[in-house]
């Protein structure tokens, strides 16, 4: 239906049918955050919200761009791409044309239709997605015969370089090689991975995501802000002989707190926990031990709000409501934090009385009323031709 939906909505804007037609989806976060960028580990899954890309070739080197969500349009040359203040979204097509046409490779204009269902600037992932999609859609349009994980690679350089955001690859790697009910072990230093079975049916679970509404954008945020201090961090215990976060553990770090800037002790103990967490969690999954894991999510909710400082009130709302609620199993932040989601995993009978409490609590504090909504886990992006 939304193929058929989207279509039509191409011809009757561009006058033509488009040639190719992708998605690329969302994902949630299990656990492992603020771990990917400092090449430690990471458990993501793909969600059922995507990004849907439909593209077709021009004669000329002009690009007509259509944002249906926004009802808003773009054009420019790809002889002249430059970042637009105005219309944001456009800035993430523009950096994957930006990046491929710098990479060499031979293009035309287009015309391109965007469209998705993932609430952006909400911690899912939207602009990972809507990269991955474009490129997946270039890469079929153009027969430019990328791998997966080169897709993936320029999908992260183009928001790194163009867009200005510093985002580690664990985006855009699940939005590509997603599996459905599996969540991805990944190691982002070898980018070795392992797709771990989520049996959330055996004991009638579901992961569901609590947006607070709460926006942030990250590029102007204090995420490139706990990056610096990340390398910080990383540069003390590479003087001393180590080579990465996943060499220290928390006894070591513990026996240099003394010799280190307590703001740098508090962001390395943050990802040295959570890269133990992760490692805990991939265990706790293949043992169908959903107890265990939930207990995680919440000592790593506390660890982000104590050590990392990415939380907000919003946020820390959905771990206390959870930490109150038997039914909830564990809950967290998700994403980059600073407003966004988080998740929650919860028995699916109770998930309505679990909304009417947050939805309560939420009142009560004056906060924006979050939205709350079951996600499945489903499988990476897909791109094909129309014609």
């Amino acid at each position: 239906m939304i193929k058929k939906s989207l279509t039509t909505s191409f011809k009757k804007f561009f006058g033509s049918r488009p040639e190719v037609f992708s998605s690329a989806p969302g994902r949630v976060n299990i656990i492992g955050e603020h771990t990917d960028y400092n090449l430690g580990y990471v458990l993501p899954a793909a969600i059922n919200f995507k990004i849907y890309f439909l593209v077709s070739k021009r004669e000329d080197e002009r690009v007509y761009l259509w944002a249906e969500n926004y009802k808003e349009g773009e054009n420019f040359s790809l002889k002249n791409i430059s970042s637009s203040k105005k219309k944001k979204w456009a800035n993430y097509v523009k950096g994957i044309l930006w990046l491929l046409e710098k990479e060499g490779l031979c293009l035309r204009g287009i015309n391109g239709l965007i469209y998705g269902d993932i609430p952006f600037e909400a911690g899912l992932s939207s602009s990972a997605a809507l990269e991955v999609s474009v490129i997946c859609a270039l890469d079929e349009l153009f027969r430019l015969n990328l791998s997966s994980e080169k897709k993936a690679f320029l999908a992260q350089k183009a928001e790194n370089e163009f867009v200005g955001v510093k985002c580690g690859l664990m985006d855009q790697f699940i939005s590509i090689f997603g599996r459905k009910n599996r969540a991805m072990y990944l190691d982002c230093e070898t980018l070795n991975f392992e797709l771990i079975p989520l049996n959330l049916q055996k004991l009638n679970l579901g992961f569901f995501i609590y947006n607070s509404r709460v926006q942030r954008e990250l590029a102007s945020s204090g995420y490139n802000l706990r990056r610096q201090e990340a390398e910080e961090a990383l540069f003390f215990f590479k003087k001393r002989g180590f080579q990465g976060f996943k060499e220290v553990n928390v006894v070591m770090l513990e026996k240099m707190r003394s010799e280190m800037k307590e703001i740098i002790y508090k962001r390395a103990k943050h990802i040295i926990s959570e890269n133990k967490r992760v490692r805990e969690a991939v265990q706790a999954l293949k043992e169908d031990n959903f107890i265990l894991l939930g207990k995680l999510l919440f000592l790593s909710h506390e660890s982000l709000r104590d050590d990392y400082e990415v939380s907000c009130p919003e946020l820390d709302l959905l771990y206390e409501t959870g930490k109150d609620f038997p039914a909830c199993l564990g809950a967290r932040l998700t994403g980059a934090g600073f407003g966004g989601s988080g998740v929650a995993l919860i028995k699916k009978d109770r998930i309505d009385a679990f909304k009417k409490e947050i939805l309560n609590r939420a009142v009560k504090m004056g906060f924006n009323k979050p939205e709350i909504y079951e996600i499945k886990i489903g499988d990476g992006a897909k791109a094909y031709s129309l014609v």
